[in-house]
């Protein structure tokens, strides 16, 4: 039997899991959402130094993503908004998940684990931050209005 290339999959096989259903929404999918999330920002751990004495070493998590958690569950980042879309529960886990990300990517900038031009890219692309001007063509019109007295 041939072997498909690039996953080792018969032909067969591929074709099972080119049509395989997408994965359907299920209510304790909102818990599993924030147990993945929450997740200690960093860690410390002991060692020991040439010297015998012992350092503290602290390191920074993995930062959890939501193509991580849809590749934990066998789906797709597509699939997980279309569940925000139709489910209000869900949307609300997600959110919730979005500031738990938030608040990992802050404790770990603010304490040296990640790198500033990292944390700047992360914060606009994963969780949609802006830079703190305001483009005044986007505002719309500037209307004054004088009134006398």
């Amino acid at each position: 039997m041939p072997i498909h290339k690039k996953t080792a999959l018969s032909k067969a096989e591929v074709r099972v899991a080119k049509k395989a259903p997408p994965l359907r929404y299920r209510p304790e999918f909102c818990e599993r959402l924030l147990a993945f999330f929450d997740v200690p920002a960093f860690r410390v751990t002991e060692v020991m130094k040439r010297d015998g004495s012992v350092s503290l070493v602290e390191t920074a998590a993995e930062l959890p993503t939501f193509a991580s958690f849809a590749k934990s569950l066998g789906t797709t980042c597509a699939v997980l908004d279309g569940w925000e879309k139709k489910h209000p529960a869900f949307r609300e886990a997600a959110q919730k998940a979005r500031d738990l990300q938030s608040n990992i990517l802050i404790q770990n900038s603010l304490r040296g684990n990640y790198s500033a031009s990292f944390a700047v890219f992360t914060a606009k692309n994963l969780l949609g931050w802006r830079d703190g001007k305001e483009d005044p063509s986007s505002a719309g019109p500037l209307v004054v209005r004088w009134e006398d007295k």
